[in-house]
C-alpha cells in the first residue's frame, strides 16, 4: 500500500490523547509481520489504559529504531475525515504524527529478510508530556544503535530541539464585595502585577542565545489567566498557567530560577509559584553519521527546532538520534492540519532505503 492510503485509515482511527490508543496500536501490529512484538502498558491519570509497543525483527540491540507516538490533539469530527485535495492529505495527526507511522509502514512492506535488528517502537501520550517515552526509558523497553524519531520537519533531519517545561502561579488575595474594595485584596491586581514581572523575566532569558535555533533563545509565555468568581466579588485567587523552552546548554530550570526570584522581589503579593513539568532540551548526538545520511538522500540539511520531542528522553536508550519526518510542524495542530503526499511518498522511501543500509 502506498502511504497515503495507510494515512487515510490511520486518520480515520481517534486517537486523542485522553482516549485508549489501542485501536492504532492494533492497526499497526496487522501490519507489521515478521516482527517480535511486546506491548507496555500503564494506565494514565484517568484510569485509561494506555499501549506503548516495541516491535523487533530480531532480538538483542536494533541497529536502527524507527519511532512514532501514536496520539493526537483534541479535534472536531471533520477532522476524522481525511480526504487528499490538490496533493495534500487532510486531518488530525495527517502531519503530527500519522504520516510517519504511514511512512512506517510503507517502508517495511514486503521487506526482505535483514541481517541486523530493526525496532518499530510506538509511543502513547506524546502530546500531554511524552508519558509513553518517559515509561519506555524508565524500563528500558529497548536499545538501540542508531533512531529516527518521527515529527513534522519538512524532510530536514533534526539534530536538537529545545525543552518544555510547564509552571502555575496560584495569587491569593481576600474576597469582599466589590463596593467595599479595602475589605479585600485583589488577587488579579497582584497577578497583573507578577504578568509584568513575567515579561522582564522572558527579556533576561533573551539576553543568551542559542544561535542554532529560531527563535535563538529560550522562550517564555503566560498561556492562561483564570481569577475571580463574579465581576462584583473581589478576587480571592487568580491562576497564571507559565512555560517555557529552554535551548540546549542552558539549565532547564533557569526560567524557574528566575521567576522565583523575581516573585521574591514583589511586596505584599502572596503566591505559590509550581513547576509542573521539567522536559530537558534534545542535544545533539556525539555522531552524526545518520543525519548525514538523511542530508543526502532527503537533499535537505540537518537543523535544530523549537519545539519539544520524545527525542529527550528517548536519546538515553540510543547512541545516535535525530527527528525527522514529512509536513510542517507550523500547520500541525491546527483546524486545517495536513501533509503534502509527494512528502509522504519520499519519506516512506528514505526511509526503506535506511533500513536496507543499515539492517539489510
Amino acid at each position: 500500500m502506498t502511504p497515503e492510503r495507510f494515512l487515510l485509515e490511520l486518520v480515520a482511527i481517534p486517537s486523542v490523547s485522553k482516549m485508549a490508543n489501542g485501536p492504532v496500536i492494533d492497526y499497526a501490529e496487522k501490519h507489521l509481520l515478521g516482527f517480535s512484538l511486546k506491548r507496555h502498558v500503564y494506565r494514565d491519570t484517568a484510569g485509561v489504559e494506555k499501549v506503548n509497543l516495541v516491535a523487533q525483527t530480531k532480538p538483542g540491540i536494533a541497529e536502527l529504531a524507527l519511532i512514532c507516538h501514536t496520539d493526537t490533539v483534541p479535534c472536531g469530527d471533520a477532522a476524522l475525515h481525511p480526504s487528499i485535495r490538490g496533493g495534500k492529505l487532510y486531518g488530525r495527526g495527517s502531519c503530527d504524527i500519522k504520516g510517519f507511522l504511514a511512512c512506517i509502514l510503507a517502508a517495511i512492506e514486503d521487506l526482505p529478510a535483514l541481517k541486523k535488528p530493526l525496532a518499530i517502537v510506538l509511543t502513547s501520550d506524546e502530546e500531554v508530556g511524552c508519558v509513553g517515552a518517559k515509561f519506555l526509558a524508565e524500563t528500558k523497553a529497548f536499545r538501540a544503535r542508531r533512531a529516527i524519531i518521527g515529527e513534522p520537519t519538512c524532510l530536514r533531519p533534526v539534530l536538537a530541539g529545545k525543552g518544555y517545561a510547564l509552571s502555575e502561579i496560584v495569587v491569593k488575595g481576600k474576597e469582599a464585595h466589590s463596593a467595599y474594595p479595602g475589605q479585600g485584596h485583589s488577587a488579579i491586581f497582584d497577578a497583573a502585577r507578577i504578568v509584568t514581572t513575567l515579561e522582564r523575566v522572558s527579556k533576561t532569558l533573551a539576553t543568551k542565545k542559542n544561535r542554532a535555533f529560531n527563535p535563538p533563545f529560550t522562550t517564555l509565555n503566560v498561556g492562561l489567566i483564570h481569577g475571580g468568581t463574579a465581576k462584583n466579588i473581589i478576587p480571592g485567587e487568580c491562576r497564571i498557567t507559565v512555560e517555557w523552552r529552554p535551548v540546549p546548554g542552558q539549565p532547564a530550570d533557569w526560567a524557574a530560577q528566575l521567576i522565583r526570584e523575581a516573585l521574591a522581589k514583589l511586596p505584599r503579593i502572596d503566591a505559590e509559584f509550581h513547576v509542573i513539568r521539567l522536559d530537558p532540551p534534545f542535544e545533539p548526538s556525539a555522531s552524526n553519521s545518520l543525519a548525514a545520511m538523511v542530508e543526502q538522500l532527503a537533499g535537505t540539511r540537518a537543523d535544530a527546532v523549537p519545539f519539544g520531542t520524545e527525542a529527550a528522553h528517548l536519546s538515553r536508550l540510543v547512541d545516535e538520534v535525530i527527528v525527522f519526518g514529512a509536513g510542517d510542524m507550523t500547520v500541525a495542530h491546527t483546524e486545517h492540519e495536513f501533509v503534502p503526499v509527494k512528502e509522504l511518498r519520499a519519506c516512506a522511501q528514505h526511509l526503506r532505503t535506511i533500513i536496507e543500509r543499515l539492517c539489510g
